[in-house]
């Protein structure tokens, strides 16, 4: 099991296998027993895998300010990419 998968397993008190999707642990608690320093830790949006990834998905397809359909922007850094790879060889 990845290293990253641990927090999550800890907290929902069940292993997480890479298998599945990442929770959402966000607005859980973290007990004494599973931190470092002994004391429990709140967690929070930021702290939560499964909502950096949402964001990450959210911010990866922006609508298109000129038409207003939706622009795949990894696509689009991909040819701006490839156009300058070729005006530089």
């Amino acid at each position: 099991m990845p290293a990253g998968w641990l927090v999550a397993s800890a907290v929902l008190g069940r292993p997480v296998t890479n298998a599945e999707p990442y929770p959402h642990i966000c607005g859980r608690r973290l007990t004494a027993a599973d931190t470092l320093t002994g004391r429990p830790v709140d967690l929070l949006r930021r702290d939560c895998a499964a909502c950096a990834q949402q964001r990450h998905d959210r911010a990866a397809r922006q609508p298109d300010p000129a038409g207003g359909a939706v622009v795949d922007l990894a696509a689009a850094r991909a040819r701006r990419t490839a156009r300058k790879e070729r005006s530089i060889a």
